[in-house]
């Protein structure tokens, strides 16, 4: 089984399909509007307590956190108010960076501590330093740019074509590595 995680690219919102179902073997967790905390601590629980074979993680944002379980951005204070300028008043950017870079070794080391063989792609907005052997894709390469000119959702997220151009990309990929036959 192929464990998936990541935010709303992952999920599939706005679209009727999601480019993980398009993978065969898949059991994809993404949760919309997911921060980077909220992936690395749901992948770990689901490993800790069910059989996986491989994963797949797409990262999110830095500037995206999670407070009491709503997954804040610096642009969504019309979802949730006045917290949005409060958390975001003294942001810092580098900071953010530094973190996401910290959480990426992390969820490496604990996969490959688990022996789970691993993918990491990002979605939007990640700049990746040090991209190593486990990421597909670099830091002008991602799902953004893997879907091209196809059609949005009004929310900017990838529509069936989209997920579709996405899946072909990670599909190659992990075949080349000999996880799919």
């Amino acid at each position: 089984m192929i464990l998936v995680n990541g935010d709303s690219f992952t999920a599939g919102e706005e679209s009727p399909i999601a480019w993980p179902s398009l993978i065969s073997g898949t059991q994809n967790m993404a949760t919309p509007g997911a921060s980077n905390d909220h992936i690395v601590m749901t992948t770990v629980q689901y490993v800790e307590n069910y059989p996986v074979d491989y994963a797949i993680i797409a990262w999110t944002s830095p500037n995206r956190i999670n407070i009491s379980g709503k997954h804040l951005t610096p642009t969504s204070q019309k979802k949730y108010g006045n917290i949005v300028d409060m958390v975001f008043s003294n942001w810092d950017t580098t900071w953010a960076n530094t973190k996401f870079m910290c959480q990426v070794e992390l969820l490496h080391g604990y996969l490959d501590s688990k022996q789970i063989p691993h993918v990491f792609v990002k979605s939007f907005e990640v700049g990746v330093v040090g991209i190593r052997d486990y990421w597909l894709g670099h830091e002008n390469d991602g799902m953004v740019e893997w879907m091209g000119d196809c059609p949005k959702g009004p929310g900017g997220h990838p529509l069936e074509l989209g997920h579709q151009r996405i899946a072909e990309r990670i599909n190659e990929h992990i075949r080349n590595l000999g996880w799919l036959s």
